[in-house]
């Protein structure tokens, strides 16, 4: 029969009269409390419970199955509470012809001693005639905490007239038992993680101060570099100068000079101006990664600029390639790039920006070193950057032919504190920030596609209008 948990009322009567089943009852009630007394939390109180109802109902299957509403599953293994032999077993809450999902929508306890012919013949099982199960005899009952429907309890065997209405009126004891102490150990799971989440923050928090502290200390390197720099840069253009006016005048007197002569002055001339270009180029780079330095540190990362993406992206390029060489001075690779031209400038927080470029091409670095590193002559790591314009946003995409990223763990690459590096390599939170800094602070998108062993791409679209 199916009996209709809320309202009570409702429900037909079904009761054990001979003293001895209640008694019986009663027994296995009380022991199954003295067992959950000797237990030393809640997680250990229910897997007894379980157990010991498992083998009260020896001939049957047993089952406690929880909703778990971020997957919109119902299953066995949730928090750790399966029993190792226990194979895995879900359903999804959106199945319509599952028992147990119908008694959890319901909110109802089902007990047939003869499923398939009390569809037919039952008025009470009229509105079950689409549902399905293999067993003939089933009992479920809904565990439910403070009026929260937390999962369910099942007991099903293959053979009709399996169970009693005294052995029904036991599991809805037993039942409640395991609602209670279901309850008891999501609410200490949840306060775990909890504390693990506060014990993240205060390691983030940490982190930012040595940041912050780092981010003084750099403030206070910068000032002190770019007094001579500013020398070195003023000198080489003036240098430039120079070395062309004499060239005109070498010009003026090479007649009068001989072959041989001419030439290596003419030559030492050429290397002179040639010199000058390379120490003014690499000395205004040096003084633009400097003026980066000095905006971080007095906190304008967020001010939205012109600025050309394919200049900044190329830059931070060049710095990610020598951070890893500076590491790993054996480590090499090789740089294809595409820069659409047409892109110009745009408005972006240029900081902010050139962190996720950094990020994504320190990972693309360090992946591509560790498959060197295995597969040695075999292979070869090659980055590849490339930007495209379109009418609305612009596109960047940042490709490495290392090892890839798992299909199992390329969902999480974007959550905080995830990392698949090793202990102490990595703190997870680069490409977390880099996605904060692309979706939330740009407006854009960043996702990434991978085969594993093959290749991983980030594609990252930022849209043209901002301000």
């Amino acid at each position: 029969m199916i009996f209709n948990q809320i309202p009570m009322k409702k429900q037909p009567k079904q009761s054990c009269d001979d003293v001895e089943s209640m008694k019986l009852n009663h027994l296995i009630i009380s022991e199954l409390e003295d067992i959950l007394a000797t237990a030393n939390d809640f997680k250990s109180q229910l897997m007894l419970l379980k157990n010991k109802v498992a083998i009260f109902f020896k001939n049957s299957t047993f089952l406690v199955l929880f909703i778990d509403k971020k997957h919109q599953l119902l299953h066995n293994d949730f928090f750790g509470l399966r029993n190792e032999d226990q194979p895995r077993y879900e359903i999804s809450l959106n199945e319509i012809n599952s028992i147990e999902i119908w008694c959890i929508q319901h909110a109802e306890n089902i007990f047939s001693n003869n499923f398939a012919i009390d569809i037919k013949g039952n008025d009470l099982f009229a509105e079950l005639h689409h549902l399905s199960t293999e067993a003939a005899s089933i009992m479920c009952i809904p565990l439910i905490f403070q009026g929260t429907t937390i999962g369910i309890a099942c007991v099903k065997n293959n053979e009709a007239n399996a169970f009693t209405t005294c052995e029904f009126e036991l599991f809805i004891h037993i039942t409640f038992m395991v609602s209670i102490l279901s309850s008891l150990c999501f609410k200490e799971e949840s306060s775990k993680l909890i504390e693990d989440e506060l014990v993240a923050s205060r390691k983030q928090l940490l982190e930012s101060e040595k940041m912050a502290s780092l981010g003084q200390l750099s403030a206070g390197i910068a000032h002190e570099i770019k007094n001579p720099l500013n020398f070195i840069n003023n000198f080489a253009m003036l240098s430039v100068d120079l070395s062309a006016e004499l060239s005109e005048e070498f010009d003026k007197l090479s007649s009068e000079m001989n072959q041989n002569d001419k030439e290596y002055l003419a030559e030492i001339i050429q290397d002179l101006q040639s010199n000058m270009l390379k120490i003014k180029e690499h000395g205004q780079r040096a003084e633009s990664i400097i003026k980066g330095m000095l905006l971080h540190s007095r906190g304008k990362s967020g001010e939205f600029i012109p600025t050309d993406i394919n200049a900044l992206l190329a830059e931070y390029v060049n710095l990610g390639y020598h951070g890893m060489r500076a590491q790993d001075v054996s480590f090499n690779i090789k740089i294809e790039s595409a820069y659409d031209q047409t892109i110009g400038r745009i408005q972006v927080v240029p900081q902010n920006l050139s962190r996720v470029f950094l990020n994504i091409i320190n990972n693309a670095c360090y992946a591509t070193n560790e498959k060197k590193t295995k597969l040695k002559d075999a292979y070869f790591p090659t980055l590849s950057v490339q930007t495209k314009n379109s009418e609305n946003e612009i596109e960047i995409r940042i490709r490495d032919n290392g090892p890839g990223i798992p299909q199992g763990v390329i969902d999480k690459v974007f959550n905080p504190f995830f990392t698949t590096k090793p202990p102490g390599q990595g703190t997870g939170l680069g490409l977390s920030l880099s996605y904060e800094i692309i979706v939330k602070e740009h407006h854009g998108q960043m996702q990434v596609e991978s085969q594993e062993g093959e290749y991983a791409e980030f594609v990252i679209k930022i849209p043209k209008n901002l301000t």
